[in-house]
């Protein structure tokens, strides 16, 4: 953080604007007053042939209510899982900016069941939609989002139910765009999201797509957004801060971060910035919990691009992850013969030690089928690893934990 903005105090924080506070802290740029921030916005593209212009920073109705305001100041014009709010819970903001400055994502379910054994339910899908409609008094919704999205190629080929949902609603005025949320499913033996994402790609319309992203990815994920983009088809990374949180609470990760040749750039800071350098893809949602993360978050969003210090703290970063942070890839879980869903629980494991939210970890764990304690400790499964992870050990201490 830069002396000036050290020297802020809480009332100047609330007085600048949010893009004039993130350029004072993080990239070393003066602080901007509200007056001028309105020149000073966080990068936007287009969100594939919706047309849609959004801000680079997808926005979530479970970001604190606090920091509502100070992002759409700072351009954050798309909202994740919108449907939660009701006409109470609706942030002020949005009641005094013309309904078409900002996009309301509607995120959908399966019913009876999680999103591994719930099912597809084209009417109850209609219906959930027309009620958070009513209940938020939004008029429509502009994104209709297959939440998790289908386990298989197969399921995507067979069931339309949730397409169908959609174009009902669409018809009606009720909806106007269809993405989805995809996870890897090969745990109950489905398929991996680029797999389905590229199917739907072809023969479905799903406008938009939504898949775990983090430095040091597979090379799968890169080539779905580069051929997304070809297609004018929309690509916003999830997960994306993979041990940026447990990183920053390491006194020993502090300590070699001090070091002259990361000044200037943090974990956050810099994956950010090499999240932001990928012009494919659209944009990125990125865990927030307070005012010191979206200070840093959109500050990075708005500096300049990748420096020397930034790829060496990605490369540090990268160094601490390894046999300790896993990416979310699942490519271990094809060769587990319990067939644990080992990097289901390994995201709850980032919900606890990386965005600490352990109740949220612990209720997502207590809902597995199949947890840490059904590894047989055969090692099957370790030379799939990227990491170098020794999963048998770290399922053992992720249910210490959680279970």
């Amino acid at each position: 953080m830069s002396d000036g903005a050290q020297n802020l105090s809480r009332r100047d924080m609330m007085r600048l604007g949010a893009t004039g506070v993130a350029a004072a802290s993080v990239a070393n740029l003066p602080a901007i007053a509200d007056a001028q921030a309105t020149s000073d916005k966080l990068p936007k593209r287009r969100y594939g042939r919706t047309g849609l212009e959004i801000g680079w920073i997808v926005g979530a109705s479970t970001w604190p209510k606090e920091l509502v305001p100070r992002a759409v100041n700072a351009g954050v014009n798309y909202w994740h899982k919108a449907q939660v709010w009701s006409a109470g819970t609706l942030p002020p903001v949005f009641k005094s900016l013309p309904r078409e400055s900002y996009y309301l994502e509607c995120v959908v379910d399966r019913v009876d069941g999680d999103h591994s054994h719930g099912k597809i339910d084209e009417e109850r899908h209609y219906q959930f939609v027309k009620t958070r409609l009513k209940a938020s008094g939004v008029g429509y919704y502009d994104v209709f989002k297959f939440h998790f999205g289908y386990h298989s190629v197969a399921e995507a080929k067979e069931n339309a139910g949730m397409v169908r949902a959609f174009e009902r609603l669409k018809k009606e005025g009720l909806v106007k765009h269809l993405a989805i949320s995809q996870h890897h499913y090969n745990a109950i033996g489905g398929d991996f999201a680029w797999e389905i994402l590229g199917y739907l790609a072809d023969n479905r319309p799903y406008d938009a797509t939504q898949f775990f992203h983090t430095y040091g990815d597979r090379k799968e994920i890169q080539e779905w957004i580069d051929v997304a983009k070809k297609k004018d088809i929309a690509t916003i990374a999830m997960k994306t801060m993979g041990g940026v949180g447990r990183a920053g609470n390491d006194q020993r990760f502090k300590k070699l971060l001090a070091d002259p040749k990361y000044q200037g750039s943090t974990p956050a800071v810099a994956m950010v910035k090499w999240l932001q350098s990928n012009q494919n893809l659209t944009g990125a949602v990125i865990e927030t919990k307070n005012f010191d993360q979206w200070r840093e978050n959109a500050g990075a969003a708005l500096s300049l691009a990748m420096g020397p210090q930034d790829q060496a703290t990605l490369g540090l970063l990268a160094g601490y992850n390894k046999g300790l942070t896993c990416l979310l890839c699942a490519e271990c879980v094809s060769s587990c013969p319990e067939h644990i869903g080992i990097a289901d629980i390994f995201r709850y494991e980032r919900y606890a030690r990386d965005y600490l939210d352990l109740d949220r970890a612990r209720k997502e764990y207590a809902a597995l089928t199949r947890n840490g304690t059904s590894c047989a400790g055969c090692g099957d499964c370790l030379p799939a690893c990227s990491q170098e992870i020794d999963i048998a050990a770290k399922l053992k201490d992720v249910h210490r934990l959680l279970g």
